[in-house]
Formats: C-alpha cells, sequence, structure tokens
C-alpha cells in the first residue's frame, strides 16, 4: 500500500492516479526538484510537504472530480479567489496543501508550459523547472538550492529531453522579453557570486560556474527581437515584473 505520509509516493499516486483517466497532471515546485536531483550532488535538497502541480484548463472539471476520488477537500474560499487559473485542495488527515496551476505559471513572470508537458511524465521538463525558479525576481535561500541542484545533476544542452537543460529554449524566451531577460541574467549572475563567494557549499564549483556561463552567454549571445530591444530602451525606469506576496526572507 503507498505510504500516503511521504509527499514523494502521494505526488506520484496523485498523478498517476490523474493519468487513469486520462488527465494530464505534473508536477512543479520543490518537490519536482526532487524527483529530477537524485545524484550525487543532491546535498542541496531539502524536506518538501506540500505539493504543487500543473495542469490544463480544459480538465478542470475532471481534475476537481480526482481530488475529491482520491480524499481531499477543496479550499473553497481559495478557488472562488481564483476562479479558473487555480485550485487548492487539502487533506486534513496528512496536514497536506495541494496546489494546481492552470495553463500559466503566474508568479514574477508568466510562463506558458501547456505544449511541453509530454516532455516528461511525472513533472514539468527540467528546463522550465528551473526557468521557474530563475523568473523569481527576489530569490529566497530555498530557491537558491533548488537552483543549484538542478545545475549540479544536469548538463547544458540545446535539445529537450528528459534531462537535460535546454539552454536555446530559455534563449528563444529571453530574447523576446526583456523583462524575462532582466531577471533570469541577474538572478544567473547572483548565483554565481554565491558560488564564488563561497555562501553556498558545492560538491565542485568549476563544472557548476561552467554550466552558468554557458546559459547565460547562450541567452546573451541570441538575437533580440524587435519588441525586446524596444523595451530595453525604458529599462528600469519601469517595473519589469509582477508583484507576487513572498512568505519567506528574501536574499
Amino acid at each position: 500500500m503507498t505510504d500516503l505520509l511521504d509527499p514523494a509516493e502521494e505526488a506520484k499516486r496523485i498523478v498517476m492516479a490523474a493519468a487513469s483517466k486520462g488527465i494530464m497532471l505534473r508536477l512543479i515546485g520543490g518537490l519536482a526538484t526532487r524527483f529530477h536531483c537524485h545524484g550525487p550532488h543532491s546535498i542541496h535538497l531539502r524536506e518538501y510537504h506540500d505539493i504543487d502541480l500543473f495542469g490544463l484548463n480544459i480538465e478542470f472539471k475532471g481534475v476537481n472530480s480526482i481530488f475529491q476520488e482520491l480524499g481531499y477537500a477543496p479550499n473553497a474560499r481559495f478557488n472562488a479567489m481564483y476562479a479558473e487559473t487555480r485550485l487548492q485542495f487539502i487533506n486534513q488527515q496528512q496536514g497536506r496543501h495541494v496546489d494546481i496551476f492552470f495553463d500559466k505559471v503566474r508568479m514574477d513572470h508568466t510562463l506558458d508550459f501547456r505544449e511541453r508537458l509530454h516532455l516528461d511524465n511525472l513533472t514539468i521538463p527540467i528546463t522550465d523547472l528551473l526557468l521557474t525558479k530563475l523568473t523569481i525576481v527576489k530569490l529566497t535561500a530555498k530557491d537558491v538550492q533548488d537552483i543549484i541542484a538542478i545545475l549540479e545533476d544536469h548538463e547544458i544542452g540545446d535539445r529537450d529531453d528528459r534531462e537535460t537543460l535546454n539552454a536555446g529554449y530559455i534563449a528563444c524566451l529571453c530574447s523576446d522579453d526583456w523583462g524575462l531577460y532582466k531577471t533570469v541574467t541577474d538572478d544567473l549572475t547572483k548565483i554565481t557570486e554565491f558560488i564564488e563567494k563561497g555562501e553556498y557549499s558545492v560538491k565542485d564549483k568549476k563544472p557548476l560556474l561552467a554550466r552558468l556561463e554557458a546559459i547565460e552567454k547562450t541567452i546573451k549571445t541570441k538575437e533580440k527581437s524587435r519588441r525586446w530591444k524596444l523595451r530595453s530602451l525604458i529599462g528600469e525606469r519601469m517595473r519589469w515584473y509582477d508583484v507576487v506576496e513572498m512568505g519567506e526572507e528574501q536574499l
């Protein structure tokens, strides 16, 4: 019998139960990082309790049904507030919350993974998982830990597969959106500085710094769109990100 107290096993149970009904759910957030980072560099992984998922709005009603079958109760107030863009369910027995984002993750920047969910059968693609962290304007210590864990355990490439970080894909997104470009490159610089100053313990500094540099170089050398160039003229005089309430101390 599945140990429902283990968030990793519970997350797999939910995704598999949804798949059995023809509903596509994929893990995002810290717990998704745990599933991808299990090599020699996984010292940066931490405890994960709640579960974050990404789904499709066209399957909204089916998702509701699945969670009720799995013994979860809807958070009525939260669900009414976010209408059909997010849902939250609670398992009172386990004291666990499950958040589901539909179609787009709307945080400091809006990310759309709908056309990429086929690339992995459990989580959003590893490149998109990294992006959810690199698009946070005010990083927390947990965000940095997750970024380092992903970068230490994955090679940089120019293709989409389950365990390769597609720098070209990140560069394409950044080349059309100056705000996204700024946040991602700022965060790459911050992580590099943290590593160089020894603020975070890493197993092997050299390859980690090389991967950070490779992603940044790919982004910066990619030809920029006219939209990007026009927005760059305004620069920081206008806010380039959405304001999101943060519950943790920022770095």
